[in-house]
């Protein structure tokens, strides 16, 4: 009798127990026409949880020298970095570190997985577990290119 019942209990509480495992995100189709690309944040700043409704930006040129500014790379499939960067006298960095997906053909989601300052700013890394979220519609414009937050 009791091996009638072990096995079954058993079973039961393997299924239980896989089926409580954190759900995968599904892949989509959407051409990700982010891949690979860097863009300077015109307005906006830097991209972060509570940041700005609105982030227009516009295709970065490896050739343009440029002080003073915010920046987004979108570095593969799915993670992007913004960061700041300063003329020398301000030696506090700020990057912001995480994931983004196409949930349509036309808005984003990103996954802020840490906030990291340089050395010189005296504050620790942030680690976010779970991640934030952030959902943005695209609006695509010749070069330019404008996050507005959902």
């Amino acid at each position: 009798m009791k091996k009638n019942f072990v096995f079954p209990f058993l079973s039961a509480l393997l299924i239980i127990l896989f089926s409580c495992k954190n759900p995968e995100r599904k892949k989509t189709n959407f051409q990700n026409y982010l891949k690979n690309t860097n863009w300077i944040v015109d307005s906006g700043g830097l991209m972060t949880p509570d940041g700005e409704k609105i982030y227009d930006l516009s295709k970065r040129i490896d050739t343009a020298v440029i002080f003073n500014f915010h920046a987004v790379n979108f570095l593969d499939e799915e993670k992007f970095k913004s960061y700041d960067a300063w003329q020398c006298g301000n030696d506090c960095f700020t990057e912001v570190h995480g994931r983004y997906y196409f949930t349509e053909a036309n808005q984003i989601k990103m996954e802020v997985d840490s906030i990291r300052k340089s050395e010189f700013c005296d504050v620790p890394t942030q680690i976010f577990k779970p991640s934030k979220e952030m959902f943005f519609n695209l609006v695509k414009e010749k070069e330019k290119l404008q996050l507005v937050r959902k």
